[in-house]
């Protein structure tokens, strides 16, 4: 690699600007072996139709004119943390993809070369393998991912749950429910949704954000359901990327959970992944020490853990943005008692200064 291309390949790269933009964008991310759907261009739209955030996408450009390194980066003007740059928004991955350590290495200083221009408080890098790494920043050790391999027999795939939740699928069997495939609309989804995180404790994102899921990812994101007595009690909100099924934004009705809706749901998903030709079930990222955490690690899932990192602008001290915070303890509490007209109005707000 020579010192031009070094020095002067990384640069801001607006994916708006032309066809050709995102063509190239995305076709480096689908030919990257860790390149996630969190990379892809439709991951960006999303952010950018459903959320305030200022796009400062890095791509590093070759002599050629051939890509050979990206980082999707959005600027967040938060009133809570105050403003930071994150790769990426509401996602489980983001962080560099790079064909060579010079490339990632020179993304990584264009990355922090803008967090100090823009004098935020943190780079935050939500990196998903360890290639992306910085060994230079410092690293939070919160989350981790779950990952399962699919077989084309569902029922190989059944037999590597362990003996315990096998049983909790099997009872969701028995209490008759019903799995469905886009067959409820977005309102629907959100009410099971929105009532699920306010009894959680969390402000609700707004309907846009799900609305504009299968607008941009088209067929690449639907909607699964659980019905009982013809009632539908469990969502999730679900996309595919290289032969992955991910399941994202899911929840329940709480007073369905004694008929065991959520093993139910998600094994019946695993069981749609088997049978449609995906290879990949990634259940997603969970906090440590959460009831999310516990509940996938009951699933015999690979699991692994996820190396956030950081370039402290302003901020002397890693960040800690997670709900677990003690100092939202309170917030937590009092928000799982607001009515749910004033959590969906009040919930989006507050929402779109999380990250």
């Amino acid at each position: 690699m020579n010192s031009f291309s070094v020095t002067e390949g990384a640069k801001l790269y607006r994916l708006e600007d032309s066809q050709d933009n995102l063509s190239r964008w995305d076709k480096f991310v689908d030919n990257h072996p860790q390149g996630t759907v969190f990379h892809h261009s439709s991951w960006q739209k999303l952010i950018g139709a459903s959320f305030a955030h200022q796009p400062f996408h890095i791509a590093f450009e070759k002599e050629n004119g051939a890509l050979g390194g990206i980082l999707p980066l959005f600027l967040v003007r938060s009133r809570i943390f105050g403003r930071m740059l994150i790769s990426t928004p509401q996602a489980a991955y983001g962080g560099v993809l790079a064909d060579t350590p010079a490339i990632n290495a020179a993304l990584h200083e264009k990355a922090r070369e803008i967090a100090r221009k823009e004098r935020v408080q943190f780079l935050e890098l939500r990196n998903f393998q360890p290639a992306q790494v910085d060994n230079s920043l410092p690293t939070k050790d919160l989350y981790v991912t779950f990952r399962q391999e699919l077989s084309d027999d569902p029922e190989k795939n059944f037999l590597k749950i362990p003996r315990k939740t096998r049983a909790e699928c099997r009872e969701g069997i028995r209490n008759g429910l019903e799995f469905g495939v886009d067959a409820i609309g977005i309102e629907e989804f959100y009410s099971i949704y929105s009532r699920n995180v306010r009894d959680l404790g969390t402000p609700v994102f707004s309907r846009k954000l799900f609305a504009n899921g299968p607008r941009i990812f088209k067929e690449n994101c639907r909607i699964f359901s659980v019905h009982h007595e013809g009632k539908p009690v469990a969502a999730v909100w679900t996309l595919f990327y290289k032969n992955e099924v991910i399941p994202y934004y899911g929840g329940s009705l709480r007073e369905y959970n004694r008929l065991a809706v959520n093993n139910f749901m998600y094994w019946m998903l695993i069981k749609y992944g088997c049978e449609n030709g995906y290879d990949t079930y990634d259940f997603g990222r969970s906090k440590k020490g959460t009831g999310s955490f516990d509940f996938k690690k009951r699933w015999g899932m690979v699991m692994s853990d996820l190396p956030y990192q950081y370039h402290l602008v302003e901020k002397q001290s890693l960040p800690d943005t997670s709900p677990l915070n003690p100092k939202f303890s309170l917030g937590v509490r009092l928000w799982r008692k607001l009515p749910m007209p004033i959590a969906n109005t009040v919930g989006p707000i507050v929402a779109n200064h999380l990250i």
